[in-house]
């Protein structure tokens, strides 16, 4: 295992005979060790394109099976049971079955859609009938338009009803209320008919009007059980309709786990056919393999295809490191450290693979910022439950806690008390001064480290002058600790022309290599590079000072915790603990997660952005996994 590389590749040529090639696919895929090559061959695909009909045909029939699976809810197993080819004739068969099973799964999807619309909207007349409910009349009669009766239900601030019921008796106009709450009322309003007189009285008193359903058309409580009828005779449907759903479950589970299998076994083929080489019956296949594993892969070829398979590996060119994928193999507790690498990006072949670095430098800021033994416990206990629903994350939590931990004995603080442990080292909030002094000092010796990284990636990539001479080479790194030495020089009062020398020298040299690197008039060069040089300056300037960041939060978890007491101290005894206790749960969630996130910031902008290129793209062999079955783009 290489700790802080790719593992070394080798590019793979396959020679065997046109009617070997699918099961060949089959084995590579089991292997679980051959990715595909991604270089296009569309000048020289298979003539008949058979090949693209394959795939075509494999896509179609695994969209049929993703939906019946996921409608019945129908776990694929992880393994295929026997390794054997899948022909176009056997893919045709499955996709037949599988058009008939979800034309069945389809029709009974859309009877529950159509039994849940039923519920909704017999729900929704429920709500409306709770507007009605205290009328004691059949409610067909305010359905009616009377000839000579105006009548009107509706809904009122509670303070316009005495003047509207003042000013409607005026009109000839009688306004019951016959339900109340809390700052409006269900009103009834009734009448000779004049012409909508009231029209604007109601208005001025936002009357909201409510219309009687066509549904209800007799008592409110008749309207209710009638109701509670059909919901009982929809939910009985529904029911039935569950277990109808169980059945058919039961009914194509077998079905549908061995269609899962022919199409795990379809699918290396369905990939490999349109990238194959082809000449008469000469099949030429191509792809990425661990160095480790090419013999591996060759004695499985050998052990179940009948006629010679020629098989011709070889290291990557130059010009081919950017196309070759990259094999992180990193212990699984490094996992999820690795997958906030791959975030921002992964590391090309020939690339440091910063997941180690990452990981340390990772839970270390987090533990200089939030240092607490009881919130760092608590991280800690966290990871243990976490690990029963998510055990891929529980080591990322696992080892921020113990360094929260950590920090929390040299800082002695436990809970936010910062005096019930003595201190192995130092409190931040008494020693602020020696706290950013040391956050400069971390910012300093990671970005110098960092740009070490930066050189030797570069000179891993053979690009020897930007190694030497650009911001992120030798000549930054030497302009940075120049830099660095003026800074400690000045705080001692002998800054000299020697330091000022030794900062101007690389800033000249890196003014000269970026005048070369440009192009245009002499005009355009001189400022692109004048410009350039500028941002070095400023972007070493400001990557250290960012680092302040890690002393400040270190300050802010002990600021808090002083505001936590004194708030705690005003209250009575019950009130002081629950101050403590929720006080300490908001510290632990709310700004744990701002720390998290603040290291993340520096690892990446700070961090990254210095040497990281993340060009790359992972290795992702073939698999022959039921589960792990996707929609496949062919071209």
């Amino acid at each position: 295992m290489s700790l802080f590389h790719s593992e070394t590749m080798r590019y793979i040529s396959l020679f065997m005979r046109f009617d070997d090639a699918p099961m060949a696919s089959v084995i590579l895929a089991e292997s679980g060790f051959f990715d595909p090559s991604r270089a296009s061959y569309a000048d020289e695909r298979l003539p008949d394109r058979q090949g693209i009909a394959y795939g075509r045909i494999f896509n179609n029939t695994l969209s049929q099976w993703e939906k019946i699976s996921h409608y019945l809810a129908i776990e694929p197993v992880k393994k295929v049971n026997k390794l054997m080819t899948v022909n176009k004739h056997r893919l045709l068969t499955v996709e037949s079955r599988l058009n008939e099973i979800w034309k069945i799964c389809s029709e009974h999807k859309e009877n529950k859609r159509f039994l849940e619309e039923q519920l909704n909207s017999l729900m929704h007349l429920f709500s409306l009938l709770n507007h009605f409910k205290d009328l004691d009349i059949d409610l067909s009669m305010l359905q009616q338009d009377f000839k000579f009766l105006d009548v009107r239900l509706g809904i009122i601030p509670l303070s316009y009803i005495s003047r509207l019921k003042d000013a409607l008796g005026i009109e000839g106009y009688y306004l019951s209320v016959y339900v109340q709450e809390k700052d409006s009322a269900h009103v009834i309003i009734a009448g000779i008919k004049k012409n909508n007189a009231i029209q604007a009285l109601l208005d001025s008193a936002s009357f909201q009007s409510l219309d009687v359903p066509g549904e209800f058309h007799q008592h409110p409580k008749i309207v209710c059980s009638t109701l509670d009828e059909k919901k009982k005779n929809i939910l009985e449907k529904i029911s039935i309709h569950e277990f109808e759903w169980s059945l058919l479950q039961q009914r194509f589970k077998q079905e549908i786990m061995d269609s899962g299998d022919s199409l795990a076994l379809a699918k290396p083929y369905a990939i490999l056919s349109g990238k194959m080489l082809r000449k008469g019956q000469l099949i030429e296949i191509n792809g990425w393999a661990p160095l480790s594993k090419v013999s591996l892969i060759g004695d499985m070829l050998d052990k179940h295809i009948v006629n010679p398979v020629i098989i011709e590996a070889r290291a990557p060119e130059p010009e081919e490191h950017a196309k070759t994928p990259s094999y992180l193999l990193r212990p699984q507790w490094l996992q999820p450290f690795l997958k906030l690498v791959i975030n921002y990006g992964a590391p090309g072949y020939r690339e440091f693979d910063p997941s180690w670095f990452f990981t340390l430098s990772y839970v270390l800021m987090f533990g200089l910022m939030f240092g607490d033994v009881g919130h760092g416990a608590c991280i800690v206990g966290m990871s243990w439950f976490i690990n029963k629903k998510w055990p891929e994350y529980a080591s990322f939590f696992m080892a921020i806690g113990l360094s929260s931990m950590l920090f929390g004995f040299i800082y002695g603080s436990v809970f936010s008390y910062e005096h019930i442990l003595p201190g192995l080292w130092l409190s931040p909030m008494e020693h602020p001064m020696l706290m950013l002094k040391l956050a400069l000092l971390l910012g300093a010796c990671f970005i110098v480290l960092l740009n070490i990284i930066s050189i030797y990636n570069q000179l891993k990539n053979s690009l020897l002058k930007a190694a030497i001479f650009n911001s992120r080479g030798i000549t930054g790194l030497l302009f940075y600790m120049a830099l660095l030495w003026s800074i400690f020089e000045l705080s001692r009062e002998q800054f000299s022309s020697l330091n000022l020398l030794s900062m101007i020298i690389p800033l000249i040299v890196m003014f000269i290599y970026q005048w070369m690197k440009s192009s245009g008039s002499s005009a355009e060069r001189f400022l692109v590079s004048l410009f350039e040089t500028y941002d070095v300056i400023i972007a070493y300037f400001s990557n250290t000072i960012s680092f302040l960041r890690v002393a400040a939060f270190a300050l802010n978890h002990s600021a808090l915790a002083i505001a936590l007491f004194t708030l705690a101290a005003t209250a009575n005894e019950a009130g002081h603990w629950a101050v403590i206790i929720i006080g300490n749960l908001f510290i632990l969630l709310l700004e744990g997660a701002i720390v998290a996130i603040q290291v993340l910031r520096l690892e990446y902008y700070e961090g990254f952005s210095r040497f990281f290129t993340a060009d790359g793209y992972l290795f992702k062999p073939m698999q022959l996994s039921p589960q792990k079955l996707k929609i496949t783009e062919l071209n």
